[in-house]
């Protein structure tokens, strides 16, 4: 249980250097915990803590600590460090609302380091757009329509962007402007006439899906 006695005794730990210790402390907790934990670490005993996790269980840390804690953080890392242990762990919306607290300089150094040029692509893309646009709120693991599609030409598209993805359960619809306009489900293709438009069936809200 995260109580003030837990995180003293982990503090005390980290002063006396015992990783092997620490790392039992950690060891049932989830992601989540350890991310309360940290939020109670100045940054030096969280730096020590995250040194210890392993890399996808560091980079879910890194996105739950409140986010004053995670700035704080980020200013001590090296771009490298950021780039291989955390956005390479992350799904691509988690990796740009990280890059967003990072200033341009630094944005430039961590997308040098990151391996996978496809994903640093679609990082620079996302960058691009508002976090409150169609783009900043959807991620690049969504399938995205244009409203005035019928169901032949969606069904296409579709299936041209499902072949990167585990799993959809909804195509995101844009306007001839990029605007996210609402949400599609799979069964609404299925059971759509082959001549009706995509606004035509849509869901137009999409932030209830």
């Amino acid at each position: 249980m995260m109580n003030e006695e837990y995180i003293n005794n982990v503090k005390e730990l980290i002063n006396r250097q015992e990783s092997e210790a620490v790392k039992e402390q950690l060891a049932n907790l989830h992601p989540a915990d350890i991310a309360e934990l940290c939020n109670e670490l100045n940054a030096e005993e969280a730096r020590f803590v995250y040194c210890l996790l392993d890399n996808e269980t560091a980079a879910d840390v890194l996105i739950e600590v409140d986010e004053d804690v995670r700035k704080e953080f980020l200013e001590v890392l090296p771009s490298e460090t950021i780039a291989k242990q955390f956005v390479d762990y992350m799904d691509t919306d988690d990796a740009v609302d990280l890059m967003r607290e990072l200033d341009e300089d630094k944005q430039e150094e961590v997308l040098s380091h990151i391996e996978d040029i496809e994903q640093a692509g679609d990082i620079v893309d996302l960058l691009k757009y508002d976090e409150d646009t169609a783009g900043g709120l959807m991620g690049t693991e969504m399938v995205i329509v244009n409203e005035n599609w019928s169901m032949p030409e969606c069904l296409k598209e579709m299936r041209q962007q499902a072949e990167k993805l585990d799993e959809i359960y909804y195509v995101y619809v844009i306007d001839d402007d990029g605007r996210l306009r609402g949400v599609f489900p799979l069964k609404k293709m299925i059971t759509s006439p082959s001549i009706s438009k995509v606004k035509h069936v849509m869901k137009k809200d999409p932030f209830s899906v």
